[in-house]
């Protein structure tokens, strides 16, 4: 054997489109990180209020870190200047397990 690899000696397989070969690589990432975010939105929602979570949207969940969009730019100030830590708290009274470490607010469009 030379080392080459020839038409009759592929590994993994037949050739596949590179589209079919992303699809299920990233179907299989996806549920772990959907269910992760979900739950947290969950817990965010019950700490914000009916009120507050309808003005908001958990956006991203990374590295501990929720980020939420705010549907308006004085909401988003009074949040992030004035009701920061409260919610945090709320938020990990919520989430005891630890996965959440803070909390930040964007500017939403939705």
């Amino acid at each position: 054997m030379t080392g080459r690899v020839t038409d009759g000696e592929r590994r993994g397989g037949p050739p596949e489109a590179i589209g079919d070969v992303l699809r299920r690589i990233l179907g299989e990432a996806k549920p772990a990180a959907r269910r992760g975010r979900r739950g947290v939105a969950g817990s965010w929602e019950r700490a914000a209020g009916a009120d507050l979570a309808a003005e908001t949207r958990p956006a991203t969940f990374r590295a501990g870190v929720l980020t939420v969009e705010v549907r308006s730019a004085a909401l988003l100030h009074e949040l992030s200047s004035f009701r920061a830590g409260e919610l945090l708290s709320r938020l990990l009274a919520e989430e005891p397990g630890g996965r959440v470490t803070g909390l930040r607010f964007r500017l939403g469009a939705f």
